[in-house]
């Protein structure tokens, strides 16, 4: 008999094993972008997360100068509001293999809005694309995920 339960062990593995716990973000590609992205000059931080519509959006909350004004915006009567709480990705749809589409991204420095992907490269590395017109037509920027708690940098992130 005990032979016979040892070999039950054996082809059943060890008792008690079990996987890691996985956050939500592994288990479901589609929500593995939501958090915070520090930006590719290490002075802005940008948190992702879901709009109402469905989409995804990206938001400046946090950065080098919390002050700085949005003086580039077309609109005028935005030039008085701070960059920081600025939608500045809008959207973006989910396309499968860890890649969203079809958005559009705001540059405060210029004012200019352009059309814009987003690839996972790995979990805490995102390629962003952002372009006119036509893909082919545009520049990339690398992001690192962000894990501190401070939205108010005082230089840039090493």
């Amino acid at each position: 008999m005990r032979i016979i339960v040892a070999a039950a062990l054996l082809c059943l593995g060890p008792v008690g094993a079990a996987e890691p716990a996985r956050s939500p973000s592994e288990l479901d590609p589609t929500q593995a972008v939501l958090g915070n992205w520090l930006v590719q000059s290490r002075d802005g931080i940008i948190q992702i997360s879901l709009a109402q519509d469905g989409t995804y959006q990206g938001r400046i909350v946090g950065g080098t100068d919390p002050r700085s004004l949005d003086s580039k915006n077309p609109d005028p009567a935005k030039r008085q509001n701070t960059v920081k709480g600025t939608v500045i990705m809008t959207h973006l749809k989910y396309a499968g293999d860890r890649r969203w589409k079809d958005g559009a991204i705001y540059d405060p420095s210029s004012g200019k809005t352009y059309k814009c992907s987003l690839q996972l490269i790995d979990k805490d590395s995102l390629k962003i694309r952002g372009y006119l017109g036509i893909s082919l037509l545009g520049g990339n920027q690398l992001w690192v995920r962000y894990l501190g708690t401070q939205m108010d940098l005082t230089g840039p992130v090493p």
